[in-house]
């Protein structure tokens, strides 16, 4: 893979089930900031692909461990306190903070190559997505911002425009959905470029048809 489609793969991961925080703590010199990357998944060998993702693009090493919850799966949680990389991250327009309502795709990535736009796609659907028993993929989000860029990326990767599909969840907040029918999704998971294989599968994890998202908490 190229730089760029590092960044993208890298970029659409974050955007599943990464964040960027930045916190205060009080000292006696004054107050001293932590500027915090983050990303979490139940799947460790997407954990180590982030971070061997991070290292690459970043030339900074960053960190995970496993943390056990009662009566759930175990969830590995990446961080890194790198300032430089947070700033960099952020100057792509990555939310820092709560990303609900603010999380949209790069600029540069929607007005990228077909393979940046590809490999972005990838990197969100082994977060945020999940592979159908019927080979159809869906996308689902709390970010209607993030799906409506989807949509348009996939509009001009398939030639189809999509409809973000609105869901009420427990009578309290908003979530949304974004699919590809099985025809879309095998030109995304197998385009011919890789001879049959997806970008992603050549490095690491993709669920199997029918499984569950990859699991950001």
């Amino acid at each position: 893979m190229s730089d760029k489609e590092d960044l993208a793969l890298f970029l659409g991961m974050l955007s599943g089930d990464g964040h960027l925080s930045l916190h205060h703590k009080k000292r006696k010199s004054g107050i001293y900031y932590d500027y915090y990357t983050g990303f979490c998944n139940t799947n460790k060998e997407i954990m180590v692909l982030f971070g061997d993702l991070f290292f690459k693009i970043f030339g900074v090493k960053g960190h995970f461990y496993p943390r056990d919850r009662m009566n759930r799966k175990r969830i590995y949680e990446f961080h890194s306190y790198s300032r430089e990389v947070f700033d960099k991250i952020s100057s792509f327009g990555f939310p820092v903070g709560v990303k609900r309502d603010r999380l949209k795709i790069p600029k540069f990535i929607l007005t990228g190559s077909n393979r940046e736009k590809e490999f972005f796609t990838i990197g969100l659907l082994i977060t945020d997505g999940s592979v159908k028993k019927g080979g159809s993929i869906l996308f689902h989000s709390g970010s209607k911002l993030l799906l409506e860029d989807l949509s348009v990326l996939f509009e001009d990767l398939f030639g189809v425009k999509r409809r973000v599909k609105e869901y009420l969840q427990r009578g309290k907040f908003f979530s949304y959905q974004l699919s590809l029918n099985k025809q879309e999704s095998q030109k995304l998971l197998m385009p011919p470029a890789h001879n049959g294989r997806a970008p992603v599968l050549r490095t690491g994890p993709l669920r199997r048809p029918g499984s569950t998202p990859g699991g950001g908490v």
